[in-house]
């Protein structure tokens, strides 16, 4: 019996040394590696990524515009606005992965944020001639809620359109790191805005102005195109489409396994989102201390991006998945301190191991589904995990009773426990299945499959 402990102990040690040793191999040939050209280089995601991330702030922004609208109208709920919309997106996030897999990708997301734009212009119209109530705000947000999936899953899924093979990881890595910069800038946007004085409606003007820059931009961009089985086959409907892909979610093990890692480790972000609240003040920031340090992880998320963009990742990314989340783990116990210095680096150190950790993940995921299976695969995935960070805000809330020390047990514990239980699923060599479809680079080249890449 105490041979067990002995060998799992044995175990940890070996996956442990294995993912240092592959991330010290991996900088060593870096360091002799020419960086080669950046997803930025092609004019196509370059348009496509700056008005997606400036969209993107312009939602953030409205919401805390829409939110200062429903909180002065004296019947209004701000409750019920945030139900309306966050809910629809399970309803809406299925529907849009089987319209991306369906039709053609561009062509819907261009018409998906030119029939947003027009919804939320009618707010600033409707303040304008004096008729806005609460009722149209609230349904903007239902608008919103609904078609939200469409845009969130469809530029990833865009993303093999747009770049080679080679540049997929730093496109998904400025995709991520955009995102996080935008649900950053936006609500700081909107609050200096409507503290210099502009009505509420202005902010939702401008957000409006961004969806209709986004269509502008996909409208006017060409992208190569869309693989032919992406579209092929007989018609499914939308049930039918989603349980493909929920049985290649089960089925496949690289797939699975991130899923759950990535799910939990959500579990521990939502947390970590109420805790820092408590750590602003606990270090002395001020008021101004909890968007201080959503801002310093935000900004380790960026630098960490823009290094994958110029370093050409050649560790497996199956390793450097497992390697990062276990660090991010690691730099979130500093959180256990109270000193300004400790807390800012360990939340920069965090946004540096999050956003190569998300983009290694998407990448392997685009590796190992075909291309037909994107657009679903991405919506269900992101739907998925838009319902676990509420699950940690509660858990945050009731450990943080029992103090600092406690919630961030609690963090680090959802963020760690599934990569080290899964990792040995996740690092076993497996050969291909027979008849298993293989993405291919461009002029016929193999690429092996991601579990070859363990």
């Amino acid at each position: 019996m105490r041979a067990r402990p002995r060998a799992a102990a044995s175990a940890l040690f070996a996956q442990t040394t294995c993912l240092v040793v592959s991330y010290r191999r991996a900088m060593r040939i870096s360091r002799r590696q020419e960086p080669g050209p950046t997803p930025l280089a092609s004019r196509a995601f370059r348009r496509l990524w700056l008005a997606s991330v400036l969209s993107s702030a312009g939602d953030a922004a409205s919401w805390v515009a829409m939110a200062a609208l429903v909180l002065s109208s004296a019947h209004g709920s701000l409750p019920l606005l945030t139900v309306l919309y966050t809910a629809p997106v399970a309803v809406g996030g299925m529907a849009a992965g089987w319209a991306l897999d369906r039709f053609d990708r561009r062509r819907l997301l261009a018409a998906d944020a030119a029939v947003r734009g027009v919804v939320f212009a009618g707010i600033p119209v409707a303040a304008a001639a004096g008729s806005l109530g609460s009722t149209q705000v609230y349904a903007t947000a239902a608008v919103y809620g609904l078609l939200k999936m469409i845009s969130l899953a469809g530029f990833p899924a865009l993303i093999p359109q747009l770049v080679g093979a080679d540049q997929q990881t730093a496109a998904n890595a400025l995709e991520s790191a955009g995102f996080g910069v935008a649900i950053v800038a936006g609500p700081a946007l909107a609050g200096i805005a409507l503290g210099l004085g502009l009505p509420p409606a202005a902010v939702i003007a401008g957000d409006a102005a961004t969806y209709l820059v986004f269509a502008a931009a996909l409208a006017v961009t060409p992208l190569a195109p869309q693989a032919a089985e992406a579209q092929a086959g007989p018609w499914q409907a939308p049930g039918a489409a989603i349980g493909e892909v929920v049985r290649l979610v089960i089925r496949h093990p690289v797939i699975r396994d991130t899923t759950v890692m990535f799910a939990s480790f959500n579990i521990g972000e939502g947390a970590l989102l109420v805790v820092l609240s408590h750590q602003a003040r606990r270090a002395g920031f001020g008021p101004g201390g909890y968007g201080w340090l959503i801002a310093a992880m935000a900004a380790g998320e960026l630098a960490a991006a823009l290094v994958l963009v110029r370093v050409r990742w050649p560790a497996p990314l199956v390793v450097s998945v497992l390697a990062a989340q276990l660090a991010a783990a690691a730099v979130t116990t500093g959180l256990l301190s109270s000193a300004r210095a400790v807390t800012v680096a360990s939340l920069v150190l965090l946004g540096c191991c999050t956003a190569p950790m998300t983009a290694w993940a998407q990448t392997l995921r685009m590796q190992a589904a075909p291309s037909r299976m994107h657009g679903r695969l991405f919506a269900l995935l992101r739907t998925a995990m838009q319902a676990t960070p509420p699950v940690g805000a509660l858990m945050a809330g009731i450990t943080l009773r029992a103090g600092t020390g406690a919630a961030v047990a609690s963090i680090v514990a959802a963020m760690a426990v599934p990569a080290l239980l899964l990792a040995p699923d996740l690092l076993r060599p497996r050969r291909a299945e027979p008849g298993r479809l293989r993405p291919h680079k461009a002029g016929g080249e193999r690429r092996p499959l991601p579990e070859e890449n363990a």
